[in-house]
């Protein structure tokens, strides 16, 4: 069994033998901090919040919505209590999601339909739940910790408000001052402001720099081989690549990965045709830490002068900023787009 506890960037992690389904850990902690028990597998995994104070947790091994955590102070008691309501929804939404699709197999479309509508909308709920937990407990350090995981490159402005409304003893905090942190780290990549650049180096070993790409539109992209739906998107990428680098368009991938061969294998079966640049210290990537990665895939759209104008294009949405783009530029020099 492990015990990984602390903030996003900051965390440990103990190991512990577990002998006739019991198992402890001892230790302590400077202030309270999120935690998760989970074993190698992830069949059993439970998040709470450790604090110096005796926590004991029961459940049953074959199910990770059944376990309950009792004991500690009052911030461990109050994240049980908001976690047991989550769960109890995920439980739920997991389940009409089976049943939607087992109609689905038999035929019943329509009643299908209709649970489906039922389980996204209990889906969309855990998102409403933790944000207006963040809003509704200002001097909680579970609302911080909700804020720290909600702080993304998408959420960036809501983000600002909800750590402006939170108690100045809380932003004391260690995980108040990584929010704060990861406020400003996001801020600097933002759409608008010039992308910070770097050197890293490509697949032959030789070092590849952002600013080399002044004069183009480049799309600076995140990615990894072991990510499902970077690969998914690469045929897109292929075909975007295609479509526009004759007339101003480039990627450069950043890869997250850590073992050389994959990567270049990844590469080559998906045929991706352009600069690829890697320090192959996956999450670790100097790259990923500057621009505030923290899922992959990522990506950001980069102007000729060197400025962020858009991020997170993927899919169709990027496919229309491309053509806005570039029928733009083919419409304001007087050539045909086509």
């Amino acid at each position: 069994m492990y015990l990984s506890y602390g903030t996003l960037g900051a965390s440990s992690i103990d190991t512990g033998i577990i002998k006739d389904g019991r198992f402890s850990f001892t230790g302590s902690v400077k202030e309270p901090v999120p935690a998760m028990i989970f074993t190698p597998t992830y069949k059993v995994r439970i998040d709470l919040f450790l604090d110096n104070a005796d926590i004991q947790i029961t459940g049953d091994a074959d199910s990770v919505y059944n376990s309950k955590v009792n004991g500690g102070t009052a911030v461990v008691k109050e994240f049980e209590v908001f976690n047991q309501a989550i769960m109890a929804n995920r439980k739920s939404t997991i389940a009409l999601f089976q049943k939607a699709y087992e109609l689905n197999q038999k035929g019943d479309s329509l009643a299908a339909k209709q649970l489906q509508a039922k389980a996204d909308s209990q889906y969309r709920w855990e998102l409403q739940a933790r944000v207006k937990y963040i809003q509704d407990h200002p001097r909680s350090l579970v609302a911080a910790n909700e804020l720290l995981a909600y702080v993304s490159s998408n959420t960036l402005g809501p983000s600002i408000k909800l750590y402006d409304a939170l108690d100045d003893a809380i932003k004391a905090t260690s995980m108040g001052k990584e929010i704060a942190a990861r406020i400003e780290l996001l801020s600097k990549v933002e759409p608008g402001k010039p992308a910070l650049n770097f050197t890293q180096q490509n697949v032959e070993g030789k070092p590849v720099q952002l600013s080399d790409y002044k004069g183009r539109y480049v799309l600076l992209e995140f990615w990894a081989s072991w990510c499902g739906p970077c690969r998914a998107e690469n045929p897109n990428l292929v075909q975007q690549y295609k479509l526009y680098k004759d007339k101003g368009f480039d990627v450069l991938g950043v890869s997250l990965d850590k073992d050389k061969s994959l990567w270049q294998k990844a590469i080559e079966k998906d045929g991706l045709p352009w600069t690829h640049v890697s320090d192959l210290n996956g999450w670790n990537n100097e790259v990923a830490q500057l621009y505030g990665i923290r899922a992959v895939p990522a990506s950001f759209l980069i102007d000729p002068q060197g400025v962020i104008i858009a991020q997170g294009l993927r899919g169709e949405v990027l496919n229309k900023k491309l053509e806005e783009i570039f029928s733009g530029e083919a419409k304001n020099t007087g050539t045909s787009a086509h």
